[in-house]
């Protein structure tokens, strides 16, 4: 964890000396996902990380980095578990997440071969302070819950709190100014 916050302090502290700062900040994103993936186990589609956008009325997409020009969230749209747990600013883990009503647009969007359902998430809040920045989720896919692997429990819900709370100050750092 270490050697990950240390690459991104440095990357932030580069943010005024590059030619964009928007790419900047998704290579710091596609940092953070790549460590996340490997500490649960996941596949780089299955780590999501959206950011409140600079007029604070959306949510937008930092990784999967295919989704950062396929549109927002509004922090308005009740169904969407992402705009929950920003709301709440408390993290969960969903073992059934078929059965809840929620946004399954980019669910549908190809990063594999085919479009692979989404069967369990953690989401948790990125906060700087009190404020919520933005959330990330992890999740396991599979055709069927079985398929997809272990649910996830409330230690697992913790450790993502607990590595998004660590890399929070630069990503918050390095958000572009128009986001």
């Amino acid at each position: 964890m270490k050697e990950l916050v240390d690459i991104l302090q440095a990357m932030a502290d580069s943010k005024g000396r590059v030619d964009s700062p928007k790419e900047l900040f998704l290579d710091m994103a596609e940092r953070v996902v790549k460590y996340v993936a490997g500490v649960f186990g996941a596949k780089s589609d299955e780590v999501a990380i959206l950011f409140l956008t600079s007029d604070a009325k959306h949510l937008r997409f930092v990784a999967p980095r295919k989704f950062s020009d396929l549109g927002t969230i509004p922090v308005t749209k009740r169904d969407s578990i992402a705009v929950n747990i920003f709301g709440r600013k408390s993290g969960e883990a969903m073992n059934n997440v078929p059965m809840v009503k929620h946004v399954a647009f980019f669910e549908s969007v190809k990063l594999r071969d085919r479009a692979v359902p989404i069967q369990k998430m953690i989401t948790v809040p990125i906060l700087g302070g009190e404020d919520a920045l933005g959330v990330a989720q992890i999740s396991r896919k599979g055709e069927t819950p079985s398929e997809a692997g272990p649910d996830f429990t409330a230690s697992d819900v913790k450790k993502a709190q607990d590595i998004f709370g660590a890399v929070a100050p630069f990503l918050a750092e390095a958000r572009p100014e128009k986001f």
